[in-house]
C-alpha cells in the first residue's frame, strides 16, 4: 500500500492508541512490516478491545462510515460486495494493513454488521437486551431516559465508546436522510441493524418463529428510539459524547449544550455564546480525528 494511508501507518507507533506497528517474528525482512491490531470475529468484545481501547482498524471503518455514509443511499440496508467483504474480514483478523479507500461504504457497513452479529451474547449482553425490552415498554419518557442512561453507563468503557460511535453515526445518517434523499431514516436503520445488535430476536433455526418476529419488531423500535433520542436526551453521559466529538471531529448539541471536538478549548457557558462558538468552528468540525492527527504530524493526504 502507498500514498497517504501508508504514511499514516508508518507513524502508527507514535499515534499509540490507533495502531501498533511490529515486525514479523523470526524474520529480518517481514512480509508485512507494519501490522495493526487484529480484529477477531466471534470472540468476546473484551478480548477484541484490549486495554479498554477499540482496535484501530475497527475505529477507522466506523470513521469512514461516519464521514461518507450520510449522503449515500441505503447504507446499512444494501449489501456489500461478498468478495470484498471476505477480503476485508481476512485482513482485519490477520492484522494486515487496509486501505479503506478500496472498499465501499456498503461493504464496510456489511462487515461491521457481521462483526457485531458475531459477538457472543451480543454487544448489549443478554441481561442488557432484556433490560432494553423492558425499558421500551415504559410510558414515562423521563423514566425511559434515566434507565437507558443507567444501562449504557454501566457497560464496560470500551462498549460505551463503541455504542456512542455507532449510534452517533446512525444519528448523522438519519438526520441527513430527508435532505440527501438516502432513504435511511431512523426507522429504516433500526430495521437494518437490529439483528446485529439483538441476538435474542434471531432464530437459532432456519425458520423464523412468530416469537422472533415479534421480538424483532420491538428491537427495531428500540433502535429507532435510541437513534432519535441520541442528542436530545442524555443517554450516554457527557464523557461518552465528548469521546464521540473528539474522535469524529464533529460538533453535537446534547440537551441545549454544545459538545465540541478535543482540538478546541471548552465551549463557553450560555446558549448564545455556545451557538457563536459552534458556528465559528463549524468548518473545522467536519474534520475527522485521523485528519487532525495527520496535520499534527505533518502528513498530508
Amino acid at each position: 500500500m502507498s500514498s497517504w494511508a501508508e504514511r499514516v501507518h508508518r507513524r502508527a507507533a507514535d499515534f499509540g492508541s490507533v495502531v501498533t506497528s511490529c515486525g514479523h517474528p523470526g524474520s529480518s525482512t517481514p512480509a508485512y512490516p507494519y501490522r495493526l491490531e487484529k480484529v477477531k470475529f466471534g470472540i468476546p468484545l473484551e478480548e477484541v478491545c484490549k486495554n479498554d481501547n477499540i482496535p484501530g482498524p475497527l475505529l477507522v471503518l466506523i470513521l469512514k462510515l461516519n464521514k461518507e455514509s450520510p449522503n449515500r443511499r441505503d447504507v446499512f440496508r444494501a449489501p456489500g460486495h461478498q468478495g470484498a467483504m471476505k477480503k476485508l474480514i481476512h485482513f482485519l483478523q490477520a492484522g494486515r494493513l487496509v486501505n479503506v479507500d478500496n472498499y465501499s461504504v456498503y461493504t464496510i457497513a456489511s462487515v461491521l454488521k457481521k462483526f457485531l452479529r458475531k459477538i457472543p451474547n451480543g454487544v448489549f449482553g443478554r441481561t442488557g437486551e432484556n433490560e432494553l425490552f423492558a425499558i421500551i415498554e415504559l410510558e414515562s419518557e423521563t423514566e425511559q431516559t434515566e434507565r437507558l442512561h443507567k444501562l449504557f453507563t454501566s457497560l464496560p468503557k470500551y462498549t460505551q465508546h463503541l455504542l456512542v460511535l455507532l449510534f452517533g453515526t446512525f444519528r448523522v445518517i438519519a438526520s441527513n436522510a430527508a435532505h440527501a434523499g438516502t432513504g435511511m431514516t431512523s426507522e429504516a436503520l433500526g430495521v437494518s441493524v437490529a439483528p446485529s445488535f439483538f441476538q435474542s430476536c434471531v432464530s437459532d433455526g432456519k425458520t423464523a418463529r412468530m416469537e422472533d418476529v415479534l421480538k424483532f419488531k420491538v428491537a427495531t423500535k428500540i433502535m429507532k428510539h435510541i437513534i432519535d433520542k441520541f442528542a436530545t436526551h442524555d443517554l450516554f453521559g457527557r464523557d461518552n459524547y465528548e469521546y464521540y466529538a473528539r474522535v469524529t471531529g464533529r460538533i453535537l448539541k446534547v440537551q441545549d449544550e454544545w459538545i465540541c471536538s478535543f482540538q478546541y478549548p471548552p465551549p463557553p457557558r450560555g446558549k448564545v455564546a455556545q451557538q457563536k462558538y459552534a458556528l465559528q468552528h463549524s468548518l473545522e468540525a467536519e474534520k475527522t480525528w485521523l485528519q487532525c492527527q495527520c496535520e499534527r504530524w505533518g502528513l498530508r493526504p
